[in-house]
């Protein structure tokens, strides 16, 4: 017989691990736009001007001018996120081997999902060293970012069926019909975090300074087919200069045009679940993602409007996670309760 410290021990370890994976994606995000040079990287002039750059192509002149981070910088900022890896891996490997043993007495014991976040974490730190003998090649960047996210999402599901104050609610048909809308909702915003990662990676954050036209313009002129190229024969060197105007203007745009169908789809159906989701106690679950995709879109809004501050760039990938993490929450309130 196990005791029920040991369900509580495998529960403390998903939601250690699941704090440390957030902590892993914000520093992680953190770290790639410290060292894209986003907002300001010098002072008190900016790219080496005295005036902020203004329009798009104020600030892709300006940008050679712009300061190189240095390897000192950079150094402690890699051994932090080595850190938070370390111990993430560790925590992992100890939920999958805690899993493991219970599941000998308890046959819906949950092994595979802590199995396979272990594996990919190790995955993910064989592509941080590729990074580097890459030549930090974007799409290897975006594998680490959206791992990063798959990783968290995992930990904070197996964490949610673990614990027993967010109870999922009892078969109903408007539970069975939130269900395939929820996942269609996470999916969207997933994509539109991958949309957001390609932007970062690829440095695009600052092609559009305006809002809500694009330099000036609603419908600016873009590179499309340079700007979905997942892997090109030059690597991407911190602060060099890969793609043109047009590209990353195509990238900039992707990105708006996943958050206005983001804003609408989630907006959508936090809006119905705040509605029919009062018998079923889903109604603060619809509030609180309604909330967070008004804050992400205020974030949004508010980078272009300030040029990309290093503080609001960091903020708007952490409520990303946050949202997500916000909607698994919700389909897992929407799903039939776990049988014991």
């Amino acid at each position: 017989m196990l005791s029920g410290g040991s369900h509580t021990k495998f529960f403390r370890l998903a939601l250690a691990a699941t704090l440390f994976s957030f902590l892993g994606v914000v520093f992680s995000s953190y770290s790639r736009l410290s060292e894209a040079g986003l907002g300001c990287p010098d002072w008190p002039g900016c790219y080496g001007q005295s005036f902020t750059p203004v329009t798009a192509r104020d600030i892709d002149r300006a940008k050679p001018a712009g300061r190189v981070v240095r390897p000192e910088d950079r150094a402690w900022r890699d051994v932090v996120q080595r850190y938070l890896s370390g111990v993430l891996g560790l925590l992992l490997l100890r939920l999958a081997w805690r899993g493991w043993q219970l599941k000998k007495h308890k046959r819906n014991q949950q092994v595979l999902i802590p199995l396979a976040t272990m594996l990919l974490s190790f995955t993910l730190a064989f592509a941080g060293a590729l990074t580097i003998s890459l030549k930090f090649k974007p799409l290897v960047m975006m594998m680490e970012l959206l791992g990063g996210m798959i990783i968290l999402g995992a930990l904070w599901w197996v964490a949610l069926r673990e614990q027993k104050i967010w109870k999922s609610v009892s078969p109903s048909p408007v539970a069975r019909s939130l269900r395939p809308r929820v996942l269609a909702a996470l999916l969207i915003v997933f994509i539109q975090i991958a949309l957001g990662g390609w932007s970062m990676v690829n440095y695009a954050g600052l092609t559009c300074p305006d809002f809500p036209t694009c330099q000036g313009l609603w419908w600016p002129p873009m590179d499309q087919l340079n700007a979905l190229t997942l892997w090109r024969d030059i690597g991407l060197e911190y602060e060099s200069k890969l793609l043109d105007l047009p590209a990353t203007t195509a990238i900039h745009m992707n990105h708006r045009l996943g958050a206005l169908i983001t804003l609408l789809y989630v907006g959508w159906l936090s809006l119905r679940v705040i509605r029919v989701g009062s018998e079923e106690q889903l109604r603060w679950h619809g509030l609180l993602v309604l909330l967070l995709l008004a804050e992400q879109m205020v974030l949004g809004i508010l980078q272009v409007m300030t040029h990309l501050p290093l503080a609001l760039a960091v903020a708007h990938n952490a409520v990303a996670a946050l949202l997500l993490l916000s909607l698994i929450t919700l389909y897992h309130k929407a799903r039939p309760p776990r049988t014991r």
